[in-house]
């Protein structure tokens, strides 16, 4: 199974990507199984290419 995935910031797309599962894994999965793969395929994508930095600048 692949799935396409694009990363949008303020609207405007920053990176497309296209995250695979194998067939054999989802096995006797039920759809909602599936769907809940492929949103745990999502975050770990997101966790790796999405950083946010930030430090106070006035108090």
């Amino acid at each position: 199974m692949r799935i396409q995935i694009q990363l949008a910031i303020d609207g405007e797309t920053k990176k497309t990507d296209v995250l695979e599962i194998a067939e054999y894994k989802l096995g006797e999965m039920t759809d909602d199984e599936i769907e809940q793969a492929i949103e745990v395929k999502i975050r770990t994508w997101v966790d790796r290419m999405v950083q946010v930095e930030w430090e106070v600048i006035d108090e």
